[in-house]
């Protein structure tokens, strides 16, 4: 055989092989489902991984604390339920005609009152947290770069404070004087409790803006992941196609120059793919 007939053998041959390895390559991730990635490509899809994953820390802590806002606001709305009552009371108690007995009475049904909710406040806790007993509050986590721009801090509505050592400590009715005080520390009361339901509300709306943000950065990422790993079955059979095709004229080709070494080739070519 010629010199150039070798040459041309030798030039199709390295076609058909080239063809093969692209061959071989969408046949295995058309196999797995995922497209075969260059290094860069693999570091990109790592970093993208990393930080999708990195949502999942502020989005339990905001979950965990949209829980025990939950929890205190519910029992805020049992406690204001029983204000009222409270205030009622007071102002019966708050007459100078009232009797002995009835002035007793009434302050017995009011010191109820007040044990009822600081028993609602000291148990509106959640994972050894509670907002309305102590002014501890509640730190969480609202982003991922751990810089205090990423922390959020949860005011508490130190109820059980105001029963114990605050406002509405040692009222009591036994007197008309004592009801109009407790009457005032009730009204000043009241006014805090209302205004922290409405931050405890505030900071779940924002919170829950936050989750929200969170959610779509995370799913950003995995998207990007899943569009550099993810498959166009249909594009990689239609090139799968092209690229058999090229290579069985090249085939007939050196079957045509070289019979022999056509046919090493078909024996060598097979080899190998029944290794992979």
């Amino acid at each position: 055989m010629s010199i150039a007939k070798t040459t041309l053998v030798d030039t199709f041959t390295n076609y058909v092989k080239d063809f093969q390895t692209k061959i071989n390559s969408i046949n295995t991730q058309l196999k797995n489902g995922k497209a075969t990635l260059t290094t860069a490509q693999q570091d990109e899809v790592t970093k993208l991984s990393t930080a999708a994953k990195s949502y999942a820390t502020p989005q339990d802590s905001i979950a965990n604390a949209q829980k025990t806002i939950g929890v205190a606001q519910t029992a805020i709305t049992s406690i204001l339920k029983l204000m009222p009552q409270m205030q009622q009371l007071a102002a019966q108690a708050n007459n100078p005609t009232l009797g002995f007995s009835d002035s007793i009475n009434l302050n017995f049904r009011f010191q109820q009152l007040v044990t009822e909710i600081g028993k609602l406040a000291t148990k509106a806790g959640l994972n050894g947290t509670n907002l309305l007993s102590g002014t501890a509050g509640m730190n969480v986590i609202i982003g991922t770069d751990k810089t205090p721009a990423s922390r959020s801090f949860i005011n508490s509505v130190n109820i059980y404070g105001m029963m114990t050592t605050g406002l509405m400590s040692n009222i009591k009715l036994d007197t008309p004087e004592n009801s109009q005080a407790a009457m005032n520390a009730l009204n000043s009361a009241l006014a805090q409790i209302n205004n922290g339901q409405a931050l405890l509300k505030m900071t779940s709306t924002r919170l829950t803006a936050q989750a929200d943000k969170l959610t779509g950065q995370a799913k950003t990422a995995q998207d990007s992941v899943n569009a550099i790993q993810n498959i166009d079955p249909v594009k990689l059979k239609a090139q799968l196609a092209q690229l058999q095709s090229q290579q069985n004229v090249d085939y007939q080709l050196i079957s045509q120059l070289d019979p022999n070494a056509y046919k090493a080739l078909i024996v060598a070519n097979a080899k190998a793919n029944a290794s992979i």
